[in-house]
């Protein structure tokens, strides 16, 4: 025993731990010395690593069937007085394990540092609260951890539990494997130092300083995914543990203190591995390991399993409360407090940003606008103009963000959206069986939709976004009966609907002069596109006056505007065979699936709805035609008239209809011989990053 009374680095750090870290943890120079000295410490590392019975009964204790201990333990009360960030804690976590596997690879493998590692990470946050110094619990953690190990593990596992009594479950287990993480990094790091330097390495050996070398490269590599296991692991259990609360009496079901008592009982069978390894006794190492590794793996996917078929059972009937909601409820304040509201949280909405209660959509009609993180800045306009009229007090707008994910980045993203709206919102992640409810029952698919609610809760329109970017405030009040009576208008005009000031800022005084329209485009022929070009600059020559545009800068705002005009119809009127619709189709079809289209108009009434390859074709033969445009014939007859000269159309007329979840047409009807056209199915992609 050191006569001076104090704990020399020789005896601490044989056993993993600094002077510092033994003081952290209670460990009188006595204490310490009696029970890890160099003369005894090694021994009884051995005597650890050689004795079965500890590591025996740390995986006894693993076995979920066999939990009695756990359950007393997991029973008892706990005060938490003590707040720690556990996000915050996982996140360290995270960064730590990663440069351990860079160390850990480095070692077994003999290497040397790289440029990359070795970056300090803090554990001092100001999101981690004042409460508990962190740093200075987790080294006493540690200590305890290294040093309260006896061949009773039941005494060991309470000691370990009194320590963290004052935690949340959460943050025991999160807190235990971040002590042991961070030293055993340490470790890793300066053994990967030693064997780069050998100065170090022979200073190391006269203070008796152990560490892990390549001697253990296998049973290094193993060691850091027994970690790593444990880490994902302990995540799951985060994570649901954080949701549990929102899933009632069900979750019950899954007892979540066990499975944070079984993440403790797993780091303290790694920190007696971990002792084994830096020891010179590691007859058992590799026994030990591969059995731990496998008990983790078989309670992290028992747990996992049960989290799933938990999940599924919750979700079921989630699902059924919401349909049923759905049936039979007389007041939309019912409707939206079952698909938008918490078990512990009935009443949450926000408007705009303001914390607010559900209740204040009672007796008002709402139009629940249904999107991604992507809505565009034209429907946010449109929307928040009918938002402002005086007439719109008796209805409301709610935002429903749908994602796949949900991530810090995509929080933000939502945040600021929601700060650009003026109407209510739910909260930024919407229940999966919400999601689900809203995918099947009203076919949300990414793509914006606005469903409206009169205020018995009943749909009385499933797509309402059609007719809104179409009619703007005059679709009010947005129903499907509306949007009928807009389509059967004796005056309505498709072209003036599909071509407007947002595709072409000139276009209504084009309609009003009644000029000579050519409307272009291709996304994949640029070929065809510029021989169009180059005829019409030698039309120009036969002083003919018109007006060409190409889409090519508005493309995503003429085909949206077209598909909406698509959906809105097909929506109003089921009967397809009216030549409206089929003018949309045809013109739909031919920019998507023909190469491209051209539109020949006097003002708003269209001559010539084709092809760009057979525009093309007529521009081409002008030199044969064009001499018989003058003041009795005007140009668009002479094209027309030649058009249907020399352009033959293909045997098989096909109709190319978009992606209208809910709309799709059962039939149409045929515009050349009025048979009922053959039904096939594509799937597109055109790679665009939303």
């Amino acid at each position: 025993m050191a006569e001076n009374n104090e704990l020399t680095p020789k005896v601490a750090e044989n056993a993993g731990l600094t002077p510092e870290v033994a003081e952290n943890a209670g460990l009188t120079p006595e204490v310490a010395e009696k029970n890890i000295s160099p003369a005894n410490g090694v021994d009884r590392m051995k005597a650890m690593a050689g004795n079965n019975d500890f590591m025996t009964g740390l995986l006894d204790l693993l076995k979920t069937g066999n939990n009695d201990f756990m359950k007393i333990v997991t029973s008892q009360p706990s005060s938490y007085t003590e707040q720690v960030n556990v996000k915050y804690c996982l996140s360290l976590l995270e960064q730590i394990l990663n440069q351990a596997m860079d160390f850990a690879n480095d070692v077994a493998d003999n290497t040397r540092a790289k440029g990359n590692q070795g970056q300090s990470i803090s554990l001092t946050s100001p999101s981690m609260g004042t409460s508990v110094h962190l740093s200075k619990f987790i080294n006493k953690l540690y200590g305890q951890i290294m040093a309260l190990q006896t061949n009773d593990v039941r005494q060991t596992m309470k000691s370990l539990f009194d320590e963290l009594s004052s935690f949340s479950w959460d943050a025991k287990a999160v807190l235990t494997l971040l002590a042991l993480s961070i030293h055993y990094v340490e470790n890793w790091r300066r053994a990967q130092i030693h064997a780069s330097d050998n100065l170090l390495c022979s200073m190391a050996r006269l203070r008796g300083l152990t560490t892990c070398t390549s001697s253990v490269t296998r049973q290094t590599k193993v060691f850091v995914n027994l970690i790593k296991e444990i880490l994902n692991f302990t995540k799951c259990i985060v994570e649901f543990a954080s949701n549990s609360k929102d899933f009632g009496e069900m979750s019950a079901s899954i007892d979540i203190k066990a499975n944070f008592g079984y993440i403790i009982v797993s780091v303290l069978g790694c920190s007696v591995v971990f002792r084994s390894m830096i020891s010179e006794g590691n007859e058992f190492l590799e026994q030990h390991l591969s059995a731990l590794l496998e008990q983790v793996k078989k309670i992290s996917e028992s747990f996992k399993k049960q989290v799933q078929d938990f999940e599924q059972n919750e979700e079921e009937h989630l699902y059924e409360k919401i349909e049923e909601v759905s049936n039979s409820c007389t007041d939309v304040v019912e409707l939206m407090a079952a698909l938008f509201c918490t078990k512990n949280d009935t009443l949450t909405v926000y408007h705009c940003s303001e914390r607010t209660t559900v209740e204040e959509l009672k007796n008002k009609s709402v139009m629940l606008l249904i999107s991604d993180l992507n809505l565009s800045n034209d429907d946010l306009a449109t929307l928040t103009g009918i938002y402002n009229v005086s007439t719109f007090d008796n209805y409301e707008i709610m935002w429903v963000p749908i994602m796949e994910a949900h991530n810090e980045s995509m929080q933000k993203q939502f945040l600021d959206m929601r700060s650009r709206m003026q109407w209510y919102t739910c909260t930024s992640k919407v229940s999966k069986t919400a999601a689900k409810f809203i995918q099947e029952k009203w076919q949300f698919r990414q793509q914006t939709k606005v469903v409206v609610l009169n205020e018995k809760g009943k749909v009385v329109n499933k797509d309402a976004i059609s007719m809104i970017r179409l009619w703007g405030w005059k679709a009010f009040p947005f129903t499907e009966s509306k949007g009928n009576e807009l389509w059967n208008m004796q005056v309505i005009n498709w072209f003036e609907l599909v071509v407007n000031k947002t595709i072409y800022p000139h276009i209504q005084q084009c309609f009003e002069m009644k000029e000579l329209l050519f409307l272009y485009d291709s996304a994949e022929d640029s070929r065809t596109v510029r021989e169009v070009e180059e005829y019409l600059e030698k039309i120009n020559g036969y002083s003919v006056s018109y007006i060409a545009i190409r889409i090519s800068t508005k493309r995503e705002q003429f085909l949206t505007r077209l598909e909406n005009c698509i959906s809105s119809k097909m929506q109003a009127t089921p009967d397809n065979y009216d030549s409206l619709t089929q003018e949309l189709l045809e013109l739909y079809t031919n920019y998507k699936n023909q190469g491209g289209f051209a539109i020949v108009a006097r003002g708003s009434s269209v001559v010539v709805n084709t092809r760009l390859t057979d525009f093309a074709t007529v521009l081409s033969q002008h030199q044969t035609w064009i001499m018989r445009v003058n003041q009795t014939q005007a140009f668009e007859a002479v094209f027309q008239e030649h058009y249907k000269q020399v352009i033959v159309k293909p045997r098989c007329h096909r109709l190319y209809v978009p992606n209208m979840v809910g709309n799709v047409p059962e039939r149409i009807k045929c515009t050349v011989c009025s048979q009922y056209m053959k039904t096939a199915v594509t799937f597109e992609c055109c790679h665009s990053l939303h």
